[in-house]
């Protein structure tokens, strides 16, 4: 027992001198390790994710309520047509379905599987699209009904800026003494 301690002793001394006597250049050097725990991509990520299914059952998550619906009413119908033919199994798939569901909630996984709050929700988030979409339409409108009125302002303050230079010009002239079409007509002499 003595020996092994002193020889582990001996092992450490070492192992001490060799990293203070390394070079400098080696010591400058750094290594950049990659863990193999963490997934380099998003694609990896989905795949180990699907590999994560318990019992063959995807959990019912997300936000896309439509698919959700469906997924559920799938499920539900595929039960019904188990338990026409065999009892037994259809109580069997029950079961697994709702430990697998179990599984997932202990390890913090929403699932969604209440039909009547998906339709809910699916209600409410229809209802904000078409919201958002009256709105859009509403802002477009306006947009375009702004541009208008804007570009009738223009233009009408571009004749009055041309109508008040002619005016400006007919009154040089007659200041200058020049006789106009205008000025007869006034007076019923043409």
């Amino acid at each position: 027992m003595a020996s092994l301690l002193a020889k582990d002793a001996y092992l450490q001394s070492l192992a001490k001198k060799i990293c203070s006597h390394s070079g400098p250049e080696q010591q400058s050097r750094t290594r950049v390790e990659v863990s193999e725990d963490e997934p380099a991509s998003k694609a990896q990520r989905r795949k180990e994710k699907r590999q994560r299914v318990k019992g063959n059952l995807t959990p019912l998550t997300g936000r896309n309520y439509r698919q959700l619906l469906e997924r559920l009413q799938a499920r539900q119908s595929r039960l019904d047509e188990l338990r026409d033919q065999d009892e037994g199994k259809a109580q069997e798939l029950e079961a697994k379905m709702k430990w697998t569901n179990l599984l997932y909630k202990a390890e913090g996984v929403k699932i969604r599987d209440d039909e009547r709050l998906l339709q809910e929700a699916l209600k409410r988030k229809e209802k904000r699209r078409a919201q958002r979409q009256r709105r859009w339409e509403k802002r477009t409108a306006g947009v375009v009904e702004k541009m208008q009125q804007r570009q009738d302002r223009r233009r009408q303050n571009l004749r009055r800026k041309k109508a008040a230079r002619a005016e400006r010009r007919l009154l040089r002239a007659r200041k200058k003494g020049r006789i106009l079409p205008q000025d007869l007509e006034r007076a019923g002499l043409v």
